[in-house]
């Protein structure tokens, strides 16, 4: 006869026989588990990445990218939009802000040592002489100068010279206007396109062809028509604008045209980037 505290022992054995064999049971299929979702994760990850994957260079470097992997048409002018609209869009803020400020203090007879400072930077950045007399600030030129190129008409511009991005010239040299360079100020190394200027990043083409329309002699007549619309309270648009820029290509007005209807065929889209 077996007495009772064997028979105990014997129960308890079991039991943990029971309890490991089970737990083992169960480990195996967690590890089985989670080794089948492990590529779901994996998948997910990669999925996310190749979304972002068009801007990593330009976030980095400040660079495009390289956009000829996309295919022509609407997937490429979308990347493309994605790439260069932020920096319109900043350069026309920043340009936004100093008119505000100049507009306020136009009509204001004192003057800090930092408002006298902020002046003399905006004259310099847009080329007006002013000998710092705040009794004779050349306000005219000023406004005239200190004033946004429409978001639609810059995007559009971009877009025609560089090929939606995929030209050499804007991919070698960030170049997306076709503005050239000269009298020496050309600075082109291996793998650049000679003759044509050389920037450090979308940011600095954009800011230069703003730059180049806001302060240079042969855009004057673009920049009174702009002034014209302010002084009759109108808005500055590209469809305003695009017909009066006279001058940037040797084609005349077949390529304000040709502009324009660039512009009317790509608007939704460009607007849907704003």
């Amino acid at each position: 006869m077996i007495s009772t505290p064997i028979r105990r022992y014997g129960a308890t054995i079991l039991m943990l026989l029971t309890f490991a064999i089970s737990g083992e049971v169960l480990a195996k299929t967690h590890t089985a588990t989670a080794s089948q979702k492990a590529p779901a994760v994996k998948a997910s990850i990669n999925k996310v990445s190749s979304k972002k994957e068009y801007s990593r260079n330009s976030e980095i470097s400040g660079s495009l990218p390289d956009l000829r992997k996309y295919p022509s048409g609407t997937p490429r002018k979308k990347a493309f939009l994605r790439t260069v609209m932020p920096y319109i869009t900043s350069q026309n803020a920043a340009i936004t802000a100093d008119r505000n400020w100049l507009v306020s203090k136009q009509y204001d007879g004192r003057w800090s040592p930092t408002e006298r400072a902020r002046l003399q930077d905006i004259t310099k950045r847009y080329k007006i002489s002013w000998s710092g007399n705040t009794r004779k600030i050349p306000w005219n030129t000023l406004l005239e100068r200190v004033d946004i190129i429409p978001v639609s008409m810059v995007a559009t511009m971009a877009a025609a010279e560089s090929g939606w991005g995929t030209s050499k010239l804007a991919r070698a040299n960030n170049n997306l206007f076709g503005m050239k360079c000269g009298g020496g100020k050309c600075n082109n190394g291996p793998g650049k396109v000679k003759g044509y200027s050389r920037f450090g990043s979308v940011k600095e083409s954009v800011q230069a062809y703003v730059a180049n329309l806001n302060t240079h002699p042969a855009y004057s007549s673009f920049r009174k028509s702009r002034a014209q619309l302010r002084k009759n309270d109108q808005e500055v648009t590209a469809t305003a604008m695009i017909h009066k820029l006279k001058g940037y290509s040797t084609r005349g007005s077949s390529y304000n045209n040709y502009l324009f209807a660039m512009y009317q065929d790509n608007q939704r889209l460009i607007a849907a980037h704003m």
